[in-house]
């Protein structure tokens, strides 16, 4: 078949199932599977024996592959999507999605057939295969150059076609398509016997799926792990708390803060802005707002964004887009989504007349508090009650806040920035259209839009944060007045 048809999905239960599984595999069977497609599992203590049950349970139905996922995968409710739907992937008979190993260090279960056995102790009788890094994170593997690999069952694709091929003559009752043979599991020697076959297996980081261990590891964990490794021996110092123990004690200065205005303990912000997403992501769910009045609402009602821009606040990417903003003084700025004002206060500080904008309500009225504190220790910081309808800055900011507006404004919002920027000013922009596995149910992803009004307006990008009109040219100084 050209794709992979209907799909049994199979699992392989061990003497535990971890809640993140369970909720991973509730997520996939209610809104990640087809029409047609089914679900089973079987336990046991012995993986390949579940797995040649689970084989037997596929041919006694009409699927036409096989999705084995195991009980200690974590992955999000369209990861089979993700995978069957990649029109890459159709050419393989067997593809995994990348998983890196249980336990430590995070390497990539990614192993591909040695020309040389090893000496020594490792030295074994027949194939012999090793993990293959590096790797890239957007291809699959071996791709146009053929060579033989392993793959793991940890989430992976696998044609009826070659499990039938593969059956013996005394039919699948007495067929061990996985068997633990001479040290090497059930994943290794079924890739054998599939090679020899002529087979294509195949592994995919476009899909990547958590594994759970002592702690959580995948593709990041592993990325991390060799980084860190190689920038060692090559002669950088090892790593160190004192390294990050800066925005650890900026996250408790500003917890401090909010703690001030909302009459909490700092303990007690600190706690919450730690864990400050989530609890914005559940309020989301709850309150599940549909239209452009509700979404606004939202965004002014909910008292948990003040923690939750805590911990962003107080980031390493935060904190580097403030040290981008640093150059800059003597400007006219204004700042949309400015949250609890920390953008706005920094480029105050740098002798900048600043206009704040966001949505009446809890941020608003905190950044408002905090501003007041600042006794004109530095220049007035102006607070816009809506975006104004005049004005022309030369610096408009806008930091992870498109993505929060509703798809029926972003148009207009959109028109409006290009509206109070001046010809020759400068754009700065992050944004995060992803919801990173419904951690971030509230982001829109208006990527297309975005791209469009850049093109609409002839913007072109001159950092990773910045971008200018097409032959515009910086402005310097305090060159006009702008009118809200």
């Amino acid at each position: 078949m050209p794709d992979w048809g209907k799909v049994l999905v199979a699992t392989r239960y061990q003497p535990y199932l971890p809640a993140h599984t369970c909720e991973s595999l509730i997520g996939l069977v209610q809104f990640g599977m087809r029409p047609g497609d089914q679900r089973d599992f079987v336990y046991s203590k012995t993986m390949h024996k579940a797995a040649n049950l689970l084989v037997r349970k596929l041919l006694q139905t009409d699927c036409d592959s096989i999705c084995f996922i195991d009980s200690d995968a974590i992955f999000g409710t369209q990861a089979l999507e993700e995978l069957r739907s990649d029109p890459a992937g159709w050419e393989y008979d067997v593809l995994q999605a990348f998983t890196v190993k249980r336990g430590w260090p995070p390497e990539p279960m990614f192993m591909v057939e040695m020309m040389d056995q090893p000496r020594g102790p490792d030295r074994q009788r027949g194939t012999y295969f090793t993990t293959q890094i590096p790797i890239s994170e957007n291809h699959i593997y071996p791709g146009e150059d053929p060579y033989r690999i392993a793959v793991s069952l940890h989430f992976t694709l696998i044609r009826r076609s070659l499990l039938q091929h593969m059956t013996e003559p005394a039919g699948p009752t007495f067929t061990y398509w996985f068997e633990y043979v001479r040290d090497n599991g059930e994943d290794i020697n079924f890739s054998i016997k599939a090679n020899a076959l002529g087979a294509r297996l195949g592994m995919s980081t476009r899909l990547k799926v958590g594994h759970v261990s002592e702690v959580i590891t995948g593709w990041d964990t592993m990325v991390d792990y060799y980084d860190r490794k190689f920038a060692v021996q090559s002669g950088e110092s090892p790593a160190s708390m004192d390294r990050i123990a800066a925005y650890f004690q900026s996250t408790a200065s500003l917890s401090a803060l909010v703690a001030e205005y909302t009459g909490e303990t700092a303990e007690t912000v600190f706690q919450r802005a730690i864990t400050g997403g989530l609890a914005v992501a559940d309020r989301w769910r709850t309150t599940d707002p549909r239209t452009p009045a509700q979404v606004k609402n939202f965004y002014g009602d909910t008292h948990e964004y003040l923690y939750d821009l805590i911990k962003w606040n107080t980031s390493p990417a935060f904190q580097r887009m403030l040290t981008a903003l640093a150059g800059i003084h003597d400007q006219y700025v204004l700042e949309i989504g400015g949250g609890l004002g920390t953008m706005s206060e920094f480029l105050a500080a740098h002798n900048n007349h600043v206009d704040y904008y966001d949505l009446p309500g809890v941020l608003r009225d905190f950044a408002a508090w905090r501003f007041k504190r600042l006794d004109g220790r530095i220049p007035a910081i102006t607070l816009q009650n809506h975006l104004p309808i005049n004005g022309v800055y030369d610096l408009v900011v806008a930091v992870d806040t498109l993505e929060h507006i509703h798809p029926g404004e972003i148009h207009d919002t959109l028109e409006s920035i290009a509206r109070l920027l001046h010809p020759t000013g400068t754009l700065f922009a992050h944004n995060n259209w992803s919801q990173d596995n419904d951690a971030y149910p509230q982001h829109f992803d208006h990527s297309v839009e975005w791209g469009a009004f850049l093109d609409r307006h002839f913007f072109h990008q001159l950092t990773p944060f910045t971008w200018r009109r097409k032959s515009a040219t910086p402005l310097s100084g305090l060159q006009r007045k702008v009118t809200a």
